[in-house]
């Protein structure tokens, strides 16, 4: 059996305020880092000021290893631009003599005891690819959605001569649709293992933004949410321990209720 060597790459664009926390929850499991990130967005937004500089300094400090600037491209699709970017994550992995490799976006967090489960399971079964599902955060990480969403997230894949693929490329393309995976995230999936929730979740910072609305104006979703942004955003904006309860808006059977923090975001969600 071939011990793992574990390549990551965050795909980026926004929300870099919470890069490092993410970092640190899997930095111990990992043996590679890589970000890809993007100065201009798929709309043709800016970055923040602070973006290139932030991403300098955890590289100085060397929770990154390498940094890959993206020249979007305006002719493309935004999920062709996202999927380029997470092969571009892959092929850093490949060459850095990795054996498997996860593609993350920044609000992404895993216990350090559920990923050395899910790497453990994954070796022992010699499994190429594998799938969880997650919780979504609200606000702050003292909050998420109650029930949990059902869809799953691609979590570690065997590096081989696969890419992250378009849909029709996808020779096992029901499995990915009846997982309601990140269509960006796909790969042919061979051997899948498909984990648990009480096995390993992804924590998902979803919505825990220093500026929510820049994270719905650049989202490849964006065309899904119509007229709901400013809804959306003054909710966010005002919501304390009295909503505690209440229902998220526009998918209200959604309660949005306390959790326990386990991770450090940093001083700027207090």
């Amino acid at each position: 059996m071939i011990k793992m060597k574990l390549g990551v790459s965050y795909n980026l664009f926004d929300g870099e305020e919470l890069l490092e926390g993410s970092i640190k929850s899997i930095r111990d499991n990992v043996d590679y880092i890589s970000v890809v990130y993007q100065t201009i967005s798929n709309f043709n937004n800016p970055c923040d000021e602070g973006l290139v500089p932030l991403l300098e300094d955890l590289k100085e400090r060397g929770l990154i290893d390498t940094l890959y600037h993206y020249q979007t491209d305006m002719t493309l699709h935004c999920s062709t631009n996202e999927m380029t970017k997470r092969n571009i994550g892959l092929k850093f992995s490949k060459e850095n003599g990795c054996t498997h490799h996860m593609s993350l976006d920044s609000d992404e967090f895993y216990t350090d005891e559920q990923l050395k489960f899910a790497k453990k399971t994954m070796e022992d079964g010699d499994f190429d690819s594998s799938a969880c599902k997650l919780i979504t955060y609200y606000k702050t990480d003292g909050y998420k959605f109650e029930p949990n969403e059902e869809w799953y997230v691609s979590l570690i894949f065997k590096i081989n001569d696969r890419e992250y693929s378009v849909i029709e490329d996808i020779k096992d393309l029901n499995l990915w649709n009846k997982l309601l995976v990140d269509p960006t995230r796909r790969m042919n999936p061979g051997n899948c293992k498909i984990f648990s929730r009480d096995e390993v979740e992804m924590h998902h910072m979803s919505h825990v933004r220093k500026d929510l609305r820049k994270k719905y104006n650049n989202s490849s979703a964006k065309q899904n949410f119509g007229n709901k942004v400013e809804g959306w955003v003054n909710f966010h904006n005002k919501f304390d321990d009295s909503m505690v309860g209440s229902g998220f808006p526009g998918n209200p059977e959604h309660k949005i209720i306390k959790t326990k923090k386990i991770f450090d975001l940093g001083e700027w969600i207090s």
